[in-house]
Order: C-alpha cells, then sequence, then structure tokens
C-alpha cells in the first residue's frame, strides 16, 4: 500500500497517457474533416467536461488567475504548436516519423531541465532515456527501415516539423513545472486548453454542419476522453514529478497504442514491436524504482506532500 501511495503520480502520468493513445481510434471514426475543426471541437467537448468537472468538485476558486499569466499563455500557444507541427510532420511523412521524432521530448527534457528546473541528471534516468528511445524506435520502425525513404524538400519539411514538435512538447513539460509554483492543477489543466480553443476557433467554420452533425458523438467521445480524462491525469502527474520523470512516463503513451491497435482494429504484433513495448516499459520501472530509492532516503514526493491532503485518491477515479 506504500508503494502504491508513493507512486500516485506516476500512475497518472500513465493513465493519462492510456487516454491519450485512444486518439488514433477516434480519429479513424471521424470522416470528411481536416484536422484543424477536428482539433477545435476535441478541445470544445474536452473544455466542457472539464468545465463540469471543476464545477461538480467545487474547485471553480482555482481557476482565478494569478501571476504568471503569461506561463499560461505560453502553454496554450504551446498546445496548438504542437499539435499543428505533429500533424504537419504526420501528413508530409508518415505515423513512424511522426511518434519517432515527437517523442525525442526527453531528450531536450533532460538536457534543459537542470538549467530552468535546476533538476540533477542521474545515472538512471540516461539509462532509462535510451532504453525508453530504442524503444520507441523498435515500435515504430517501417518494415525495411527509414533506408528506403526519400528526403527531399517537402519531406524534410515535414522531418523539421516532426523535430519541432518534440521540442514544443517538451517545452510544455518544463512549463508544467513552472506554473505549479504558482497554480493549481486544475487551473494549469483549463486555461492553457481555454487559450489554445480561442486561437483554433476560425477553424470552427472550416465543416460543414451537414458533417459535423454525422461526426458528433466521436467528436464529443474524442474530447472528453482524450483532454477530459487524459489532461486531468496527465497533469495532475507531471505537475508533482521531476520534468525528467514526467518525460520518460509520457512514452508510455505509443505502448497503450499499440495494444488499443491489437486489440481494437486487429493488427498483429511483430516481435520488434513487443521488445519495443517491454523496453520502454522497463525503463518507466527503472525510473520509478530511483524515484522509490530517493523517498526510502527521506526525499518526500511532491504529489504526497502537496495533493494528497487536497486531492484524496479516490477523487481520481
Amino acid at each position: 500500500m506504500m508503494f502504491l501511495e508513493s507512486k500516485k503520480a506516476h500512475l497518472a502520468v500513465i493513465i493519462g497517457c492510456v487516454f491519450y493513445s485512444m486518439n488514433g481510434l477516434f480519429i479513424t471514426r471521424i470522416h470528411d474533416m481536416a484536422i484543424s475543426p477536428i482539433i477545435f471541437y476535441r478541445l470544445l467537448f474536452g473544455l466542457l467536461f472539464l468545465f463540469a468537472y471543476i464545477v461538480a468538485r467545487g474547485k471553480t476558486s482555482d481557476l482565478r488567475l494569478k501571476q504568471k499569466k503569461g506561463s499560461l499563455l505560453l502553454q496554450g500557444v504551446l498546445v496548438v504548436s504542437c499539435m499543428l507541427l505533429y500533424f504537419t510532420c504526420l501528413k508530409i511523412t508518415c505515423v513512424s516519423i511522426a511518434i519517432l521524432l515527437q517523442y525525442t521530448a526527453p531528450i531536450y527534457v533532460m538536457l534543459a531541465s537542470p538549467v530552468i528546473l535546476n533538476e540533477k541528471i542521474g545515472k538512471e534516468s540516461i539509462a532509462a532515456l535510451f532504453v525508453a528511445i530504442t524503444g520507441v524506435f523498435l515500435i515504430v520502425k517501417p518494415e525495411g527501415g527509414f533506408s528506403g525513404l526519400e528526403f527531399t524538400g517537402t519531406y524534410m519539411l515535414g522531418m523539421i516539423a516532426g523535430l519541432l514538435s518534440g521540442v514544443v512538447f517538451a517545452a510544455m513539460i518544463l512549463n508544467v513545472k513552472v506554473m505549479k509554483k504558482e497554480y493549481p492543477e486544475i487551473a494549469i489543466i483549463f486555461w492553457p486548453m481555454a487559450i489554445a480553443f480561442l486561437l483554433l476557433s476560425p477553424s470552427a467554420f472550416d465543416v460543414s454542419l451537414t458533417v459535423l452533425k454525422e461526426n458528433l458523438k466521436v467528436l464529443a467521445a474524442f474530447g472528453i476522453i482524450s483532454i477530459g480524462f487524459g489532461e486531468i491525469f496527465t497533469i495532475l502527474g507531471l505537475a508533482n514529478l521531476k520534468a525528467q520523470t514526467g518525460s520518460l512516463l509520457a512514452l508510455v503513451e505509443p505502448v497503450s497504442g499499440v495494444f488499443f491497435d491489437i486489440a481494437v482494429l486487429g493488427i498483429a504484433l511483430s516481435s520488434e514491436t513487443l521488445a519495443g513495448c517491454i523496453l520502454i516499459m522497463a525503463s518507466a520501472a527503472l525510473i520509478s524504482l530511483k524515484d522509490s530509492r530517493k523517498m526510502g532516503e527521506g526525499e518526500k514526493e511532491p504529489f504526497l506532500k502537496e495533493i494528497t491532503p487536497e486531492v484524496p485518491p479516490e477523487s481520481l477515479l
């Protein structure tokens, strides 16, 4: 029980990533809509769910704006930028390249966190990062490898967009830690999504009413599960873990995506994909055990110190 209690922040990130990994299941069921309006309506239903959640828990006072408003605005811009860069890479290159490049984020987090957050880089973190990135590569590597890809001017543009999506994703993780010094998790969840929603509002008119009605149920479920549950769990976890730990645990998302593809879409599991999943889970276990040893030496977990009195475990379910 004590181990589970100490791992609430870790579990929150993992559960959030599981919800995020369902993105592909929803995208395949949305028809005749461009990416921008899909993202907009995903945000719309997600925000409605988040607001209902906040009101139900009596936490509307947590939305009060304080200092560091610029960090909230920055996070909203980063959310939109990350989405657009990722989908640009996806459209120009392929799913494998887009995922691999976005999930280089832990590398940037590990390089930047000592400077921005004064976090130390441990040997376990470096080892876990290497194991995790290798696992991601094995999961997304196309048949025949990457040697057959043609690096034309347009393709290079997609590659650059993918790399930038990884940098922006890393900046989002680091900025969550910066905002945590001033704002409760509820505000960190809600305001950046609201800003992203406003920035993408022109996209609301890029789809006909008929097409919107046909996709409405899927879009609503997409927003509630991905933005709602996914965002709540992920931010609760990331805000109360070291940035390096949170970014590594976020690599569980492609693993979850693989198993959803197998269970729902019937896609076969190759030996390389299985090996990649095992490596990523091993890296998550390694980074969690490292944190457990630190707690055993007397270092308190922020999630226990700051969240437990205010958010009982059952409220996360």
